[in-house]
């Protein structure tokens, strides 16, 4: 498996950019960068301060070149099934 994937940091600062005048708060960021995070920063209020969870922002297209299709695919998905299968596969 050979999908990048990397960990990103909840990154209090960007907290404020899910601040609503109408609701306890937004469920999407106010900016136009740092999405993957905001959207972390808001699944975080509904862990309950569960030490082990995680938010998996997928990247869902890809440019045509050789081996690989024009539009979806769904990167990183290898990697996860991956880790996944190597914590809690079955074990012989």
């Amino acid at each position: 498996c050979h999908d990048p994937v990397w960990r990103l940091p909840l990154w209090k600062p960007y907290a404020k950019m899910l601040d609503s005048k109408v609701a306890d708060m937004n469920n999407i960021g106010s900016a136009p960068w740092g999405g993957a995070i905001t959207a972390a920063l808001f699944l975080q209020k509904f862990t309950n301060n569960c030490p082990n969870w995680v938010h998996i922002d997928f990247n869902g297209w890809t440019r045509e070149k050789p081996g690989f299709p024009e539009g979806g695919e769904p990167q990183a998905v290898r990697g996860i099934y991956k880790m996944l299968k190597e914590r809690y596969g079955v074990k012989k």
